[in-house]
């Protein structure tokens, strides 16, 4: 009798065992990536900028490391078509002031007054060409800068035969769209030119009034005319990532940057202004030190003749140095106008998110598609 008062004899306990595991699915090619999501895989690399809406320090920053990474398609093309420019600028310059000087000096004193306040105006609107020249190369460079940056904000390098396959088929559009920006803006600036120059030349006293409605027109197309630059400031971007033509990309430009047209123009304002302050400020010193040297070259004073070479080669010196100086802030202004276009699309269409899968399924060894397709491809 067991201790519970059965009589039956004790049973014996079954021994345990595991439960049975079905056995593994079969898995084809195309499953094979996903059973890498299970297993760790180390962080992205970090990219130029983070994965999300762009701050101004931001923007203002990037263009220095993104020059460092990529020089080959940044700084080498802002060099050449900076040179262009510059060069371009001086001969624009000389071209303007040549006439009005020789007028200058066979003119009696009448006429001497008038072709004095004629050149002094001219002289100012030579001021304004380095400016039409800036904004064509900004429109030139912008394909080229911003598939550089795209690149790095996924922590990839393209080099320039690279480029040259991703810009495929979008090159023309690009040259279409800086001819038409260059027109249209020399067209303001001649326009905008004609009013003061008929007041300069129409009495003694006219270039103050030429001044003050020069100034008067300066800050209506400050305001109007950035305005419109900000909402179509990112036709050669679009053209560049999205493929798109001429007019669909002005049309996807203004619809980009609806309710934040001012605040794009301020960004670009800042930009423009620190370029120039720091181009002046970098440019002024080689200047001072050609006018001092030319004291040391010639102790005794200097002929005629040793003037006009003294002034030409001075010219050519100062060319070259604005025009690298230039090449530097023509990157920085490109590569915040990219990251401005890849700010306003995180803001509006969530393009952060997309970037950020993509970085973490191409970490993971997924195969996903670019989110920012190449010309080559196609």
């Amino acid at each position: 009798m067991s201790d519970s008062g059965s009589t039956g004899t004790p049973a014996v306990a079954a021994a345990w065992s595991a439960p049975a595991v079905p056995p593994p699915l079969a898995t084809g090619s195309r499953e094979q990536p996903l059973q890498r999501r299970l297993g760790w895989t180390p962080p992205p690399k970090r990219g130029l900028v983070p994965l999300r809406p762009i701050p101004l320090g931001v923007i203002l920053g990037a263009p220095f490391r993104l020059q460092r990474r990529a020089p080959r398609t940044t700084l080498g093309p802002a060099l050449v078509i900076s040179l262009a420019t510059t060069t371009l600028a001086a001969f624009v310059g000389w071209a303007l002031t040549v006439g009005p000087l020789a007028a200058l000096d066979a003119a009696y004193y009448q006429d001497f007054v008038l072709a004095q306040n004629l050149l002094t105006v001219l002289g100012a609107v030579a001021g304004f060409v380095p400016l039409v020249l800036a904004l064509t190369a900004n429109a030139l460079l912008a394909g080229a800068v911003v598939v550089a940056a795209s690149r790095a904000v996924l922590a990839e390098r393209v080099s320039f035969r690279g480029l040259r396959w991703r810009l495929t088929g979008r090159t023309g559009p690009l040259i279409g769209w800086s001819a038409i920006v260059f027109v249209v803006v020399a067209a303001l600036l001649t326009v905008a030119s004609l009013w003061p120059i008929a007041l300069a030349v129409g009495s003694s006293a006219g270039v103050g009034f030429a001044f003050a409605v020069a100034f008067l027109e300066g800050v209506g197309l400050l305001l109007g005319g950035g305005y419109l630059a900000a909402r179509m400031g990112f036709t050669g971007h679009v053209i560049a990532i999205e493929g798109l033509g001429i007019a669909a990309a002005v049309a996807r430009s203004w619809r980009l940057t609806r309710r934040a047209g001012w605040r794009l123009f301020g960004v670009h304002l800042l930009t423009w202004v620190v370029v120039g302050v720091a181009a002046g400020i970098l440019t002024q010193p080689v200047s001072w030190a050609l006018d001092l040297g030319v004291g040391l070259i010639f102790p005794t004073g200097a002929t005629n003749e040793q003037t006009e070479i003294y002034l030409a080669a001075r010219t050519v010196v100062l060319t070259a140095v604005t025009a690298v100086i230039g090449a530097f802030g023509l990157v920085m202004q490109s590569v915040s106008a990219a990251l401005l276009y890849l700010d306003q699309r995180m803001r509006v269409e969530g393009l952060d998110l997309a970037l950020a899968r993509y970085v973490d399924e191409r970490q993971r060894g997924i195969a996903v598609a670019d989110p920012f397709p190449s010309g080559g491809a196609g």
